[in-house]
């Protein structure tokens, strides 16, 4: 079994309540990796019952937006205060070159002896622990990915930002779980490299993904407005809610 624990879901302009788009993923034996740490992370890692310990396995970050990156600092500081001696942050070239100039933005620079820094190009696959690390390449404002995530046998993509991708589809082909961005119900979304609902439940339905989990709204509540047939089950989830599979 693995669990799907959610930080926030929430953008950047998002109601602070939502928290920032972040979840954990956790595997059969308690090790997890974390995606996404925009401000607000670590926060929101204790409300949820995690802890920074030797079970967090890695880090993975889509792209280097602050709702993405900003709350790394502090779980860093955090994890050099208890003694940890490696974290590891998986992300493409920007990401990884944002975060070194984070650190020291951030005047954070005595935890760089504990990052261990993993670049990842986009159609390469690491493993971490038990968990397999895959990106793709997403359409977004800036050079980001979307993630797939293999854990106990269990496949998880995640969107990250972007605006309607067909290459997803194929990405998240028959996986369990697919979390997809839905910034607008409005076309305007694409042009700031984002998604409508109407691009989450077409990418869903192609690739006949067990679970379409959305994220990263504008609005809140967050209302469902497209009416769909099938099998697939819809998630809309608030902080710290957890989904197993």
């Amino acid at each position: 079994m693995v669990k799907i624990l959610f930080l926030g879901v929430g953008g950047w302009i998002s109601n602070p309540l939502l928290g920032y788009t972040s979840f954990a993923v956790i595997n059969s034996k308690g090790n997890w990796i974390l995606v996404e740490a925009g401000e607000g992370a670590y926060q929101n890692i204790v409300k949820c019952g995690l802890k920074i310990n030797d079970n967090l396995k890695g880090i993975v970050i889509s792209h280097r937006h602050g709702d993405h990156i900003l709350g790394l600092p502090t779980i860093l500081q955090i994890a050099k205060h208890l003694g940890i001696k490696e974290v590891t942050i998986i992300g493409i070239d920007d990401v990884i070159e944002a975060v070194s100039e984070l650190i020291t933005a951030s005047a954070s620079q005595n935890t760089a002896n504990i990052v261990k820094a993993i670049r990842l190009d986009f159609g390469e696959k690491i493993k971490i622990d038990d968990f397999e690390i895959e990106f793709l390449e997403s359409v977004h404002t800036i050079p980001a990915a979307s993630i797939k995530i293999i854990a106990n046998g269990k496949c998880i993509v995640y969107s990250g930002d972007t605006s309607y991708n067909p290459r997803l589809a194929d990405f998240a082909r028959k996986c369990d779980v697919l979390i997809h961005e839905v910034s607008s119900y409005s076309e305007e979304a694409h042009k700031y490299g984002h998604s409508t609902y109407k691009d989450a439940f077409e990418i869903a339905l192609k690739s006949n993904v067990k679970t379409l989990v959305l994220t990263h709204f504008y609005q809140w509540p967050q209302p469902i407005k497209t009416p769909i047939e099938g099998s697939m089950e819809i998630l809309v989830p608030h902080p710290c809610q957890i989904l197993e599979i």
